[in-house]
């Protein structure tokens, strides 16, 4: 019996652990996604060496943010509703698309706004912490 008890708080951490790396996965693949559409869309005069330091300074500048906030978030929230939590963090996750705002094309910006939805709307995995969560992080 006690046994038990010492074993469900280590699951416990392990599941929340999983559904973390899970939702930092997605958006890793999504953004790779989103920005191998957008290179195919856009007509560049780069190189792919330049296009790929391209991505990752906007996974620095838009990818950190809203990974931060969706595991900060849900990891604090524990009693709204999925549905209810993802339509709050919309329009802050789509705050971070800023730096689109700068580029010479209008495709940036398009396929980051619906990437951003996407990941919010359907793929980040909610909730972070299991509903009957009994241990301590």
């Amino acid at each position: 019996m006690l046994m038990q008890k010492a074993e469900r708080p280590a699951a416990g951490i392990r599941r929340v652990l999983g559904r973390i790396g899970r939702c930092l996965l997605t958006y890793l693949l999504l953004h790779a996604t989103a920005w191998v559409i957008i290179s195919l869309l856009v007509p560049w005069e780069d190189s792919t060496r330049q296009m790929v330091g391209t991505s990752l300074g906007m996974l620095a500048l838009i990818g950190i943010p809203t990974l931060l906030l969706a595991i900060l978030a849900g990891l604090g929230h524990r009693k709204m509703a999925p549905a209810r939590f993802r339509g709050a963090l919309v329009v802050p996750m789509l705050v971070f698309i800023w730096p689109c705002l700068a580029g010479s094309t209008a495709e940036p910006l398009l396929v980051e706004f619906v990437a951003q939805l996407v990941f919010v709307c359907f793929l980040m995995p909610v909730p972070l912490i299991p509903a009957k969560w009994e241990g301590k992080l």
